[in-house]
Protein backbone atom coordinates (compact mmCIF):
# COMPACT_ATOMS: atom_id res chain seq x y z
CA UNK A 1 0.00 0.00 0.00
CA UNK A 2 1.98 3.50 -1.16
CA UNK A 3 0.99 6.32 0.55
CA UNK A 4 2.59 9.99 -0.44
CA UNK A 5 4.42 12.49 2.02
CA UNK A 6 3.33 16.33 1.38
CA UNK A 7 2.23 19.37 3.15
CA UNK A 8 -1.02 20.05 4.44
CA UNK A 9 -3.85 21.38 2.12
CA UNK A 10 -7.40 22.31 3.44
CA UNK A 11 -9.16 19.42 2.38
CA UNK A 12 -7.48 17.37 5.14
CA UNK A 13 -9.08 18.95 7.65
CA UNK A 14 -11.83 16.93 8.27
CA UNK A 15 -9.71 13.49 8.35
CA UNK A 16 -7.11 15.04 10.50
CA UNK A 17 -9.59 15.97 12.99
CA UNK A 18 -11.21 12.16 12.95
CA UNK A 19 -7.36 10.69 13.82
CA UNK A 20 -6.41 13.25 16.15
CA UNK A 21 -10.12 12.49 18.36
CA UNK A 22 -9.86 8.58 17.61
CA UNK A 23 -5.81 8.85 18.91
CA UNK A 24 -6.06 11.30 21.33
CA UNK A 25 -9.94 11.80 22.34
CA UNK A 26 -10.25 14.30 25.28
CA UNK A 27 -6.50 15.09 25.27
CA UNK A 28 -6.43 15.73 21.49
CA UNK A 29 -5.99 19.18 20.12
CA UNK A 30 -9.24 20.87 19.38
CA UNK A 31 -10.23 21.09 15.60
CA UNK A 32 -9.77 25.04 15.38
CA UNK A 33 -6.25 24.61 16.31
CA UNK A 34 -5.93 21.68 14.30
CA UNK A 35 -7.08 24.15 11.05
CA UNK A 36 -5.23 27.30 11.90
CA UNK A 37 -2.08 25.09 12.37
CA UNK A 38 -2.41 24.90 8.46
CA UNK A 39 -2.38 28.29 7.89
CA UNK A 40 0.34 29.34 10.85
CA UNK A 41 2.94 26.32 10.36
CA UNK A 42 2.27 25.42 6.34
CA UNK A 43 5.91 23.97 5.66
CA UNK A 44 5.91 22.00 9.06
CA UNK A 45 2.82 20.75 8.85
CA UNK A 46 3.07 17.34 6.85
CA UNK A 47 0.55 14.80 5.87
CA UNK A 48 0.84 11.16 4.55
CA UNK A 49 -2.14 10.67 2.45
CA UNK A 50 -3.40 7.05 0.74
CA UNK A 51 -5.37 8.24 -2.67
CA UNK A 52 -7.15 11.05 -1.19
CA UNK A 53 -7.32 9.81 2.24
CA UNK A 54 -4.75 10.87 4.96
CA UNK A 55 -4.02 8.41 7.18
CA UNK A 56 -0.96 10.13 9.40
CA UNK A 57 0.39 13.43 9.85
CA UNK A 58 2.83 15.66 11.95
CA UNK A 59 2.68 19.05 13.29
CA UNK A 60 6.10 21.09 14.30
CA UNK A 61 6.87 25.01 14.54
CA UNK A 62 9.59 26.61 15.73
CA UNK A 63 9.87 28.83 18.39
CA UNK A 64 9.10 32.53 18.08
CA UNK A 65 11.57 34.26 19.85
CA UNK A 66 14.30 31.53 18.98
CA UNK A 67 13.84 30.07 15.78
CA UNK A 68 17.16 27.83 16.80
CA UNK A 69 14.65 25.96 18.70
CA UNK A 70 12.14 23.59 17.37
CA UNK A 71 9.21 21.67 18.95
CA UNK A 72 6.92 18.62 17.07
CA UNK A 73 3.34 19.40 18.40
CA UNK A 74 1.78 16.45 17.15
CA UNK A 75 2.53 13.33 15.24
CA UNK A 76 -0.71 10.57 14.76
CA UNK A 77 -1.06 7.80 12.34
CA UNK A 78 -4.16 6.18 11.83
CA UNK A 79 -4.60 3.24 14.23
CA UNK A 80 -4.87 0.79 10.73
CA UNK A 81 -1.34 2.53 9.46
CA UNK A 82 0.45 2.21 12.29
CA UNK A 83 3.94 -0.22 12.21
CA UNK A 84 3.98 0.52 8.74
CA UNK A 85 7.25 3.46 8.69
CA UNK A 86 4.87 5.92 8.27
CA UNK A 87 5.87 7.78 11.82
CA UNK A 88 9.43 7.72 10.36
CA UNK A 89 8.44 8.69 6.93
CA UNK A 90 6.57 12.34 8.62
CA UNK A 91 9.17 12.75 10.85
CA UNK A 92 12.46 12.69 8.14
CA UNK A 93 11.55 15.16 6.06
CA UNK A 94 9.82 17.82 9.20
CA UNK A 95 13.38 17.62 10.81
CA UNK A 96 14.86 18.23 7.43
CA UNK A 97 12.47 21.57 7.06
CA UNK A 98 14.01 22.72 10.26
CA UNK A 99 17.26 22.60 9.41
CA UNK A 100 17.36 24.30 6.58
CA UNK A 101 14.87 27.14 8.43
CA UNK A 102 18.24 27.44 11.18
CA UNK A 103 16.92 25.24 13.73
CA UNK A 104 19.12 24.14 16.15
CA UNK A 105 17.48 21.92 18.32
CA UNK A 106 13.97 20.29 18.14
CA UNK A 107 11.85 19.03 21.04
CA UNK A 108 9.00 16.97 21.43
CA UNK A 109 6.60 16.56 24.77
CA UNK A 110 4.87 12.97 25.34
CA UNK A 111 3.51 10.54 27.07
CA UNK A 112 5.50 7.97 28.54
CA UNK A 113 2.69 5.47 27.65
CA UNK A 114 3.21 6.11 23.46
CA UNK A 115 6.04 3.42 23.57
CA UNK A 116 6.14 3.24 19.50
CA UNK A 117 6.71 6.80 19.28
CA UNK A 118 9.42 6.66 21.86
CA UNK A 119 11.29 3.91 19.85
CA UNK A 120 10.70 5.65 16.81
CA UNK A 121 12.12 9.35 17.99
CA UNK A 122 15.15 7.08 19.75
CA UNK A 123 15.67 5.73 16.52
CA UNK A 124 16.25 8.73 15.19
CA UNK A 125 18.53 9.85 17.94
CA UNK A 126 16.60 11.82 20.22
CA UNK A 127 17.20 11.54 23.54
CA UNK A 128 15.37 12.18 26.98
CA UNK A 129 16.28 14.78 28.21
CA UNK A 130 13.81 15.38 31.24
CA UNK A 131 10.44 14.16 32.98
CA UNK A 132 8.14 16.57 34.24
CA UNK A 133 5.25 16.56 36.31
CA UNK A 134 2.00 18.17 35.66
CA UNK A 135 3.00 19.19 32.53
CA UNK A 136 0.04 19.69 30.75
CA UNK A 137 -2.81 18.98 33.49
CA UNK A 138 -2.58 18.18 37.17
CA UNK A 139 -2.22 14.37 37.15
CA UNK A 140 -0.49 14.25 33.61
CA UNK A 141 2.97 13.97 33.09
CA UNK A 142 5.13 14.19 30.15
CA UNK A 143 9.00 13.16 28.85
CA UNK A 144 10.71 15.53 26.81
CA UNK A 145 12.88 14.35 24.29
CA UNK A 146 15.11 16.04 22.13
CA UNK A 147 17.63 15.95 19.27
CA UNK A 148 20.08 18.26 18.39
CA UNK A 149 20.35 19.15 14.36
Amino acid sequence: MEYLVRTYVEGDYPHICRIERELFGDYGYSPIFLRQAGELFHETYLVASHGDDPIGYIIGAQEADDPDEAWILRVGVADEWQGKGIGADLLDPLLESFRKRGAKRVRIALSKRHTPVTALLQSKNFEILSYEESYYYPDIDRMIMGLLL
